[in-house]
């Protein structure tokens, strides 16, 4: 493991020199992303097959290498203050030139440590497969918990930044992290989940309130049903039927379209691979609850284009006897909405049939 990861620290920071040296505009997906390097995909593929026998090892080194990145790169507290009393100066004296200077520091460190949230996250994904050969190890579990959350927090502004796609992009990759995770330790990322959902929807209700949620639920779109063991199965819709009910309750436009997003991300794998576990009742108790009430719903045009997909998905995990009553009327609203005027509602319902 020791060769290994001293081959991966060389190799990753070559990878990371070398997107300092590229363009602003060119996203880190495009040098970092599995594909671009085979060496260095054959380095994860041999991080993967390593961690079968020594994962909890391999994760601890990794974190400290993460750590000794993360921190590198931050300039020391005297330096900084330094650095502001000169651009207070500078601007007080009507040279910005320091001003820009440090912002442009400043944009660079952010993309060095995007870069290497980049290469931690694929490794994470890579090594995490095996986890469920690990039982125990909370505080790993926690440890990478606790990441995947500060990074699925809404920071307002973000859009502005030179780096906001980049951003954008680490969260999705954490929000795969926890999708790989979630495999073998489904109740501990359910229980940080809920309570972190609890707590947001416990605010005052404003647009980074309503922002902060959607992000959350974002993080958990790679999130997929374990079909066996049942055991499993029926805490993956335990799960489903919590958010099922925070769906219905919420007044909010946009984060309920997000959790009706999330559920179609979840529902698809489910549709195409389930049998015989239509009948059990706590996905037929999934589907009764919210078919109904998500049907009306997707008849007003508010909500048309992000509830029908929903109305789909509940069909299809549906029991067959359901799934007769209620075809042919939806049917006929897929039909009407092939003549609607707005192409992209056509384009959906054509994509129904």
């Amino acid at each position: 493991m020791r060769s290994l990861f001293a081959d991966f620290t060389v190799l990753a920071e070559k990878k990371i020199e070398n997107v300092m040296t590229e363009p602003q505009e060119k996203p880190l997906s495009k040098s970092l992303q599995r594909g671009e390097d085979a060496q260095f995909d054959q380095l994860l593929s041999a991080f993967g097959s390593v961690a079968e026998h020594c994962l909890p090892s391999l994760l601890r080194a990794l974190f400290s290498w993460y750590e000794r990145q993360m921190s590198e790169v931050s300039n020391p507290e005297q330096k900084k203050s330094d650095i502001k009393q000169k651009s207070i100066i500078n601007i007080v004296a009507g040279n910005t030139t320091e001003t820009v200077e440090r912002s442009e520091a400043d944009i660079q460190k952010e993309k060095r440590d995007l870069a290497v949230e980049f290469i931690f996250c694929l490794v994470l994904i890579e090594v995490l497969k095996q986890m469920g050969l690990h039982p125990g190890h909370e505080d790993l579990v926690q440890y990478i918990e606790n990441l995947a959350l500060k990074h699925f927090k809404y920071h307002e502004g973000i859009q502005n930044s030179p780096n906001s796609a980049n951003i954008h992009m680490i969260s999705d990759l954490y929000a795969e992290v926890i999708g790989v995770l979630v495999q073998s330790r489904f109740m501990s990322v359910r229980t940080r989940f809920m309570a972190e959902l609890k707590e947001l929807r416990s605010r005052e209700s404003n647009p980074n309130t309503t922002q902060s949620i959607i992000s959350l639920l974002m993080g958990m779109k790679f999130f997929r049903v374990k079909m066996v063991p049942i055991e499993e199965f029926e805490a993956s819709f335990q799960f489903m039927q919590e958010c099922a009910q925070y769906f219905l309750e919420v007044k909010d436009k946009d984060i309920k379209h997000a959790l009706a997003g999330l559920f179609v991300e979840i529902l698809v794998p489910v549709a195409a691979a389930v049998k015989n576990e239509v009948n059990v009742p706590c996905l037929k108790n999934f589907v009764e609850m919210l078919y109904s009430q998500t049907l009306d719903a997707s008849t007003k045009n508010k909500h048309r284009l992000a509830l029908f997909p929903l109305v789909t998905c509940l069909l299809c995990v549906s029991q067959k006897q359901f799934f007769l009553q209620n075809w042919h009327y939806f049917l006929a609203m897929c039909l009407s909405h092939l003549k609607n005027r707005d192409p992209k509602m056509s384009r959906v319902a054509l994509g129904m049939q």
